[in-house]
């Protein structure tokens, strides 16, 4: 990329940080000091700027570096958890399967598609497991004549541009399905850094490639349960709308299509009875993007995750069937192995400082009175294990085929913070809206609480102090939504972990 180019991507980023700094604070306390100075009302100063630009990215240099950096970081939020409804995580669990489509060629269709439209005409038809990918002839070469991107690296691309429009929709009054980016900044968000993308390559095509294959295909399979109703041999819509900039400069928009508008939205509002969480380092990690099999493992993990530290067992070959692993590996024992080994050990020692994974259980069956279960820690030893070993191991409880033993995953319990932790803001309004929504449980169920005021607060407070805020947080909008939530339940069971046997939290 040119001296130029790069200079002009300098540019657009310094007026992206223009428009975020007229949202904050300090910045609204620089112009209310300057308009006094001239003699003007902050409005018709800001009006003034917004015609001479170039002032006012002198005016902007007063300011020293570290104070930009502050403000941007607080006005540009990137949030730590990306947040999926269940339903779009049923979709893009049944679509997204594999990376070796077969190729059936050029088809007239006339599609029924679920809430839309038929699609009906010249379409390039792709196979893989039973599930049909379409794209119209007029559209192919948007994918540079390429295959539609159905795997790990597309549901990386919907779960980032979902978490976009989450941070972009946040303090909106009126929320929408929708988000904007300038493309380097969504190739950084995958995780390249600045110098790569000037630098350019081929990465540049996969990821554009990516967002290409959201908007332009369509999917065919032979059943699909959406918000509770069963379809069959209909079309799947395109994800969302793409807008793409004529000139490098302008930014990419994109608006999710129904149904997934309407569960976005849900997500947004905070109505959605059932999530799933994505860190983003999830979708920034290049290992996952180069190896899906540990993108797929790790959406596994996302999707069993508990309130305890514990995940709920599962047969190993129905992990491995839900993480689409192809039949060849499946019918082989020892590669099974080897591949579970990888994951878990590549999400122990790669999501620092609180690994995804610190242990796993293994079990001869679960459900059953003669269940045996087999600790085991991540440890050098395991990490040498050759599978003749390992299986020597597996004996001592029964187990003859690693594929037919339950698994289950443990994450690491965190450190308390120190009692000497003081409560922000947040931590505060969050122990008061518990407490006020325990008062008025109390009242509507005509039950009294044996808890003073002042023991209540320091117990929810010590809690925040031990979990923090999310954590507890998330707790507490799950009880809320339950069809019969109970302030009791969620004080002295949920937050102590007597609601499960294999609860790591210490009780109260």
């Amino acid at each position: 990329m040119n001296k130029t180019k790069l200079d002009k991507i300098k540019t657009d980023e310094r007026k992206a940080e223009i428009k975020a700094l007229l949202q904050f604070s300090y910045f609204r306390n620089l112009i209310n000091n300057e308009s006094k100075k001239r003699k003007v009302k902050p409005g018709e100063l800001l009006m003034y700027f917004a015609e001479h630009k170039k002032e006012l990215l002198e005016f902007l240099e007063e300011l020293s570096p570290s104070s930009k950096k502050k403000i941007i970081k607080t006005l540009i939020p990137k949030f730590s958890k990306i947040y999926t409804h269940s339903e779009m995580e049923n979709i893009l669990k049944e679509v997204l399967v594999g990376e070796k489509l077969k190729n059936k060629g050029m088809q007239t269709v006339d599609i029924p598609m679920i809430g839309e439209e038929s699609i009906t005409g010249e379409v390039m038809v792709w196979e893989n497991k039973g599930i049909e990918y379409f794209v119209k002839a007029d559209d192919i070469l948007k994918l540079d004549g390429k295959n539609p991107k159905a795997f790990a690296t597309q549901w990386k691309n919907i779960s980032l541009l979902m978490g976009i429009t989450q941070e972009q929709q946040y303090n909106n009054s009126t929320k929408e399905a929708k988000c904007e980016f300038a493309f380097p900044y969504y190739a950084e968000r995958r995780g390249y850094t600045k110098e790569e993308i000037i630098r350019g390559g081929n990465f540049l095509k996969e990821l554009r490639r990516d967002l290409m294959t959201g908007a332009y295909t369509t999917y065919r399979i032979d059943r699909a349960i959406i918000e509770g109703k069963e379809y069959t041999a209909h079309g799947i819509p395109n994800f969302y709308i793409l807008y793409e900039p004529k000139e490098h400069e302008n930014k990419w928009k994109v608006e999710f299509n129904n149904p997934y508008n309407s569960w976005i939205i849900k997500i947004l509002k905070g109505e959605a009875k059932q999530y799933f969480i994505t860190d983003p380092k999830a979708i920034e990690d290049r290992i996952t993007t180069e190896k899906p099999y540990l993108f797929l493992f790790y959406i596994q993990l996302t999707k069993r995750k508990q309130k305890i530290l514990t995940t709920k067992p599962i047969k190993i070959i129905n992990l491995l069937k839900d993480m689409k692993i192809d039949e060849q590996i499946l019918a082989r024992p020892k590669e099974c192995f080897e591949l579970i080994r990888e994951c878990l050990i590549y999400f122990n020692e790669n999501y620092k400082p609180t690994p995804e994974i610190e242990s796993f259980n293994l079990y001869n069956d679960f459900y059953k009175t003669k269940t045996v279960k087999l600790p085991l820690s991540i440890s050098e030893a395991f990490k040498k294990y050759v599978y003749k070993d390992f299986k020597e191991i597996l004996k001592s409880i029964s187990i003859e085929d690693i594929r037919e033993s339950y698994i289950s995953f443990k994450r690491p319990h965190t450190k308390p913070k120190s009692s000497k932790y003081k409560l922000t803001k947040e931590d505060e309004e969050l122990r008061d809206n518990i407490l006020e929504w325990t008062e008025e449980w109390e009242k509507l169920r005509n039950y009294s609480i044996e808890k003073t005021e002042e023991e209540r607060r320091k117990y929810i407070d010590d809690r925040i102090r031990q979990y923090g805020n999310q954590l507890i947080n998330d707790l507490f909008e799950e009880e809320k939504n339950k069809k019969r939530p109970s302030a009791y339940h969620f004080l002295f069971c949920t937050l102590t972990g007597r609601e499960n046997e294999d609860m790591d939290w210490d009780y109260y």
